[in-house]
């Protein structure tokens, strides 16, 4: 087991610094995949595993442990697939439950794609989440409300398992609120943060995988970004913010000041809403 963490890191860290171009870092700005400079609060790069490690929000982190647990596990046949994906039969009949979170957080066999979207997942959700400004419950409540969209799209579709559909909706509510970013594709061509989701796309078709899994997260998170902070009715509806029982289970971290360049999803004001909020 200590063999298989090992092995990841040192691949991880490889490929990282193969990708990200470090030669001339903003100030306060965090680099990302494909040489994309990240919007201030992104944090800079860590020295090492453990301080890459615990610098990750707790969401994130707790998100790309378990993600790496269950390809782990998998990998050593202790876990199997089968008992992960998502199966409404079992989770209501047999009351597997589990799969409700296991669907969520297994990337597959180690490999490439399985590098690239824990980078992806390193990167976007972690700056997504430092843009809530340490209230990781409000962040972990965004990523139920996109999982219970995407189950309901899901069950057209029927995709065993969903952790493509959900990080590829953090990518795109990411890209909505730093539309700005500028994006140096290996060097080749710079591409606005705003395009970068249709370019995963393009991507995904070239390296002959099917691009369903990053429209289903595009149009959920599409629905929640756009009720959430454009549409006037439900700008800020009390739905968008977590029950008071999950602020009590996840505490929150401490927040700096936030500024308008970073895009928080968190404004001043507002008032509480009546079954928890901010």
């Amino acid at each position: 087991l200590l063999l298989f963490f090992f092995a990841f890191f040192f691949f991880f860290f490889f490929f990282r610094s193969f990708f990200l171009d470090t030669s001339q870092p903003l100030p306060h700005a965090s680099t990302m995949p494909f040489g994309a400079e990240g919007p201030p609060g992104g944090g800079g790069r860590a020295s090492g595993p453990a301080e890459f490690y615990w610098g990750l929000p707790k969401v994130t982190r707790a998100w790309f442990t378990l993600c790496i647990s269950l390809t782990v596990l998998s990998a050593l046949n202790l876990v199997s697939p089968q008992t992960l994906f998502i199966d409404w039969p079992s989770i209501l009949r047999r009351f597997q439950v589990w799969r409700l979170i296991t669907s969520f957080s297994f990337l597959g066999k180690f490999g490439w794609p399985f590098v690239m979207n824990l980078i992806f997942m390193v990167q976007y959700s972690k700056t997504l989440e430092k843009d809530f400004q340490g209230r990781a419950s409000e962040f972990l409540w965004m990523l139920i409300l996109g999982g219970i969209g995407i189950c309901i799209i899901n069950l057209h579709f029927q995709m065993p398992f969903l952790t493509i559909p959900l990080l590829f909706m953090t990518i795109w509510v990411w890209s909505r609120k730093h539309p700005n970013a500028q994006m140096s594709v290996f060097g080749l061509f710079n591409i606005m943060s705003a395009y970068f989701p249709w370019f995963l796309i393009v991507v995904t078709m070239l390296m002959g995988g099917s691009p369903v899994g990053n429209l289903i997260g595009y149009f959920v998170g599409h629905v929640y970004y756009f009720l959430k902070e454009n549409y006037p009715p439900t700008r800020d509806h009390p739905i968008f913010f977590p029950p008071a029982m999950l602020r009590k289970f996840v505490e929150d971290e401490g927040a700096g000041p936030q500024t308008a360049a970073a895009g928080g999803a968190v404004r001043a004001g507002g008032g509480v809403p009546p079954w928890g909020g901010r």
